[in-house]
């Protein structure tokens, strides 16, 4: 920006609110901005074609929520790279759509993180799992919603669960997570541009526990040791808008399982009636800070 007109320009300019569908979250953040009289205009991400060296959208930032991980990680690496603020970033999204790249850079920042061993190739899935132990999780390196993730008992079990994901067409979906299986209590922080704001509790008589597949989310209170873990765990991603999942095991030790970049937070909204949520997210968007 070179003057007033510029500044005033930028601050008439529309949000892009990038989704495939709109779901509770979109909506809530549509109808957010909507009371700040901001305007905030809905952009399929399947619709979007560019041209390289071309013009920015003309937008004043864009609120990346596209279901697809690879088109998720193409809008922000746009945006990013003709100067229009995104959240997320692109290198926060490319750490949090992959749990291995989540796990090495939650260990580099010395985050506790439950036992993890990755196994390159399918073959090597069962003398991973011996690595870990038993009970072990495997778990899907992209994903989300806990699809794809097995709880394993033995060798046996990793082989036969290494042995499907060997038939599988993806190289990426070949690869191997497998962590230790510890019991506790499921936690979600969300993180908003370095500062925690909420979490919940999530429960289910299964034991994969997200709200998605029916969990229940429980309002959960934010002391200081778990919104300090839950910012350094964002931070160690690239920060931005973002759900830390943690586990709280019976003696009380907290891990950070997973970083979510395209953070769901209807359970977050719906336990915290008080906690405006939405209206957090976007003013933080407006403050033109990404991260």
């Amino acid at each position: 920006m070179t003057g007033d007109g510029d500044a005033g320009a930028w601050a008439a300019a529309p949000v892009a609110l990038v989704a495939t569908r709109i779901r509770v979250e979109e909506r809530m953040l549509l109808d957010a901005f909507q009371r700040r009289a901001v305007p905030c205009h809905h952009v399929d991400d399947r619709s979007l074609v560019y041209r390289v060296g071309g013009p920015p959208p003309p937008w004043r930032a864009v609120v990346n929520r596209a279901l697809s991980a690879s088109r998720r990680l193409e809008v922000s690496r746009w945006c990013e790279a003709v100067g229009t603020p995104v959240l997320n970033t692109p290198d926060t999204l490319a750490r949090c759509d992959n749990k291995i790249a989540t796990a090495l850079a939650l260990h580099q920042a010395g985050i506790p993180v439950p036992h993890t061993v990755v196994a390159l190739d399918p073959a090597a899935g069962g003398d991973a799992a011996e690595e870990i132990g038993f009970p072990a999780v495997v778990k899907p390196t992209t994903g989300s919603w806990g699809r794809g993730v097995a709880r394993i008992g033995d060798r046996d079990a990793a082989e036969a669960v290494f042995e499907l994901r060997g038939q599988l067409a993806s190289p990426t979906q070949r690869l191997g997570l497998l962590q230790e299986f510890r019991y506790g209590r499921d936690l979600r922080v969300l993180v908003v541009g370095g500062s925690a704001v909420a979490a919940i509790t999530r429960e289910s008589g299964h034991w994969v526990r997200n709200t998605g597949r029916g969990a229940r989310a429980r309002a959960y209170a934010l002391d200081a040791e778990l919104a300090s873990l839950a910012e350094r765990a964002a931070a160690a991603v690239g920060g931005g808008v973002l759900g830390v999942d943690l586990l709280e095991t019976d003696t009380g030790e907290r891990l950070v399982l997973e970083v979510n970049g395209a953070v769901e937070f209807h359970g977050l909204s719906a336990a915290h009636t008080d906690a405006p949520i939405a209206e957090t997210i976007a003013d933080h968007v407006l403050s033109g800070a990404p991260g």
